[in-house]
């Protein structure tokens, strides 16, 4: 179960796999240990421009165009190829139509819109998300998210594309640009406090204790690549049910994924009529601070007086929760209170943890998608939440000397539960 792939416009914009290690640019010490940043790397599929089109402010509005010589022949392409999509069937509405009559145009909310050459048609059973290409993105825009129901019928593939406040008044964008992935609707998703769950803070003591910190201090210990090795990808046909359980008061709320984009019009729109639903974790940050590089070493401002009165809290709900006996060693409990780990000098990066743990039922994973603030990403992952039920969130700084400034309630992270099979998942690709 995938979807199909038409390309109407011969390559114009292509899907491509990413290796884990970004083809070698990942530092050693990520490669050997960070399992799940590798899966986030290499999740989806990258919608990859081959062509470069500059985009150009003037008196506050974007314009895009192609080099000339690219211009000519994408503009004779798009007119032999979009009327056939109405005369063959593959695109039904008058609004599609009208919508795909320009290669590339504005929006009105001031962003461009790219048609992509591609129409997607999801397998029944999988919806499609579009979204940033994160982890090794072009930071100067953002792409604004759409999900594809499974309704049987093809739906052309626009991206809209917003560029940042900050960004120059020109730029070019090629190469990767979003990414396109199945997820398995039907999915929901369960608030408890975590003396509900006593089994989920005992899992993460038994994970963190005396042997890990102990192995740590030499080296990377690889023990999460050896709690998830032998995982299956199978899970059960009826609809997933998960829980997320907040470690004293934690900031995360349940929301569905949408609204939907659908082969009767490019205007996105909400399916209440479809009973099923993708429920999604949007965590929020606990403590406002700011964070600067300087090329060496990583400065974290935060007020310490909030974050121990909170994390006292969490301390007291964690030992309460956690069988006696269970957390021999007090790094468990600490790696939630101390909310904060920086990574070692030279890194633009650091970790939030939030306070919750997330469990998925057997052969489901749950996707890490950062939400993207000004002059950070917070990085894509992919952890085994039948496994192991943390879900840190991983800043990257983009820039050197200059300090960026994340206020308390700001949503970081968003985590989706997938099944471990669609995450292998293949598209099959036509030609118009």
């Amino acid at each position: 179960m995938s979807f199909e792939v038409l390309d109407c416009l011969e390559s114009l914009v292509r899907l491509t796999k990413r290796s884990p290690t970004l083809d070698g640019s990942v530092p050693v010490r990520v490669a050997r240990a960070c399992v799940p940043l590798l899966e986030g790397n290499a999740y989806g599929f990258q919608l990859t421009l081959d062509r470069p089109l500059r985009l150009t402010r003037r008196l506050g509005r974007w314009r895009a165009a192609w080099r000339e010589a690219d211009g000519r022949e994408l503009e004779r392409r798009h007119r032999g190829a979009v009327p056939r999509l109405s005369v063959e069937g593959f695109v039904s509405s008058a609004l599609w139509t009208r919508a795909l009559a320009p290669a590339v145009a504005r929006t009105a909310s001031g962003g461009i819109r790219l048609f992509t050459g591609l129409l997607v048609k999801p397998d029944r059973g999988a919806w499609l998300r579009v979204t940033s290409a994160a982890n090794r993105r072009n930071t100067l825009f953002e792409v604004v998210e759409q999900v594809i129901p499974d309704d049987d019928a093809w739906v052309p593939l626009v991206l809209e594309l917003r560029p940042r406040r900050e960004a120059p008044s020109r730029f070019g964008i090629e190469g990767e640009i979003a990414t396109i992935a199945a997820l398995r609707p039907d999915v929901r998703l369960r608030e408890v406090p975590l003396g509900d769950a006593p089994e989920l803070a005992e899992a993460h003591a038994r994970f963190y204790d005396r042997t890990y910190f102990e192995g740590k201090k030499e080296d990377v210990t690889g023990r999460y690549r050896r709690a998830v090795a032998g995982e299956t990808g199978a899970e059960a046909p009826e609809a997933a049910v998960g829980r997320v359980a907040s470690i004293g008061v934690a900031l995360v709320e349940v929301k569905p994924l949408g609204p939907f984009t659908t082969a009767s019009g490019p205007v996105p729109a909400l399916r209440s009529s479809d009973p099923r639903r993708i429920d999604t974790l949007v965590f929020r940050n606990e403590v406002a601070f700011t964070a600067f590089f300087d090329g060496h070493s990583l400065t974290l401002e935060y007020d310490r007086k909030r974050l121990r009165a909170k994390a006292e809290a969490v301390e007291r709900a964690f030992h309460a929760a956690a069988p006696e006996g269970a957390s021999e060693h007090p790094g468990a409990a600490l790696y939630l209170t101390r909310y904060f780990t920086p990574h070692p000098p030279g890194e633009p990066h650091f970790f939030v943890k939030p306070w919750a743990f997330t469990q998925t039922p057997p052969g489901w994973s749950s996707l890490l998608d950062g939400i993207h603030g000004d002059g950070y990403d917070v990085m894509r992952g992919v952890v085994s939440t039948d496994t192991f039920f943390a879900t840190p969130a991983v800043f990257h700084l983009h820039r050197r000397g200059a300090a960026i400034r994340v206020p308390e309630g700001r949503p970081l992270l968003r985590v989706i539960p997938v099944p471990r099979r669609l995450l292998a998942a293949e598209p099959r690709l036509r030609r118009l």
